[in-house]
Formats: C-alpha cells, structure tokens, sequence
C-alpha cells in the first residue's frame, strides 16, 4: 500500500514523539534522579563537613584552655613548690635587695608550720637589712613581684644610728625588720628550727 505524503509525515513525527520519548524516559529522567542522589549527598557531606569543623573548633578550644591551665598550674607550682626550696630562695631575695639597693643584715628561716587544713606550709622568714627610704620602698615592690609568693606580715622601722636622726641635708639611713611568709603546698619540707643564714655583702 502505497503511504500518501501527509500519511509519511505523521509517520515521521509519531517516530520522532516515540524517539523523543524515549530519550526521555530512559536517558533525562534517569539523570535528573542522579542529580537528585548527588544534591543528596553534597548536602550530607556539607553536614559531615560542618559537623568536622565543630569538632575542630571545640579541640582547638579545648588545646587552648589547657595550655592556660597548664601556664597557671606552672606558674602556681613556681610561687607555691612542693617543698620550702630555701636555697633559691635565699639568693633571689639577695639578688632583690641587692637590686634595690639595700644591705640585708640577716635572713632566718623558722619551722615550717602546716596551715589550718593542711593544704599548704608556712615558712616564717626573718630578715633585717639596712638602706634609705626610697631604697627600702623599692625592695618591698621588688618583693611583691617575686616568682615565690611572699606575704609580708611585719615591719619595724628604725634610725640605723641616733645620730642619723640629726642628719637634715641628706636621707636617714634606716633598719628595717621584717617578717616574711613563702608558701609550699601541702606539708613537705621540715627545716632546722631557726637556722639562720647571713647573706655574703
């Protein structure tokens, strides 16, 4: 049977709608429904990825803070050792008078004396040293800024002579005693009871 010219064109287009359609249908949509999968897992790896970054942040935090910690732990163990250490501190104390200017006389170390709970030690320190005013003043700041933590619990104030005390053109030479605290943790450490050292001028 012989196809009239309008019968081959509708015949070509129903091909061409079938061709069409299934180029749809087994090619595009297939692909939208990879699209689909990939969007899928691009957004749960984005998650995974912030999740990581959380993660990371809180590390990084947590790496932070522990150096801090353990910056305050060594800096706590320098001003409070586990025991009273009195060698070094003998010679910082010497190296801080000798920066201020003064002349310690005598430095004597008592019993250590557990505190009330007996979480720490006081070493009760008693010292005598002679220098002017401004000289004094400057030991005692010195002394505040020291890597042990020192408390000073008394001072005395005195002429270094009665003749000193008539002396107007220039500053008084003063003795100055004092009583110091250093601290250790917890109880160790006995020393002699009042061993007395006398610093080299």
């Amino acid at each position: 049977m012989k196809m009239t010219s309008i019968q081959k064109m509708i015949l070509t287009v129903a091909a061409f709608v079938l061709v069409a359609a299934l180029v749809i249908v087994f090619v595009i949509l297939p692909q939208f429904g990879q699209l689909d999968t990939l969007s899928q897992q691009r957004a749960t790896a984005e998650s995974q990825r912030q999740q990581a970054l959380a993660v990371l942040s809180q590390l990084e935090e947590a790496k932070t803070r522990s150096a801090i910690t353990e910056a305050k732990l060594l800096k706590i163990g320098t001003q409070m050792p586990d025991s009273p250490q009195l060698p070094t501190l003998i010679i910082e104390m010497q190296d801080i008078a000798n920066d201020a200017g003064v002349t310690v006389t005598s430095f004597s170390p008592a019993q250590p004396t557990p505190a009330s709970g007996g979480q720490f030690t006081e070493v009760a320190i008693s010292t005598q040293m002679n220098g002017d005013w401004d000289d004094i003043l400057d030991y005692l700041h010195r002394l505040d800024r020291s890597t042990r933590l020192l408390r000073v619990t008394n001072v005395s104030i005195s002429p270094e002579s009665a003749e000193a005390t008539s002396t107007t053109d220039e500053e008084i030479p003063l003795t100055v005693s004092l009583t110091i605290k250093a601290y250790v943790m917890g109880t160790n450490g006995v020393v002699s009871s009042n061993a007395t050292v006398t610093p080299a001028p």
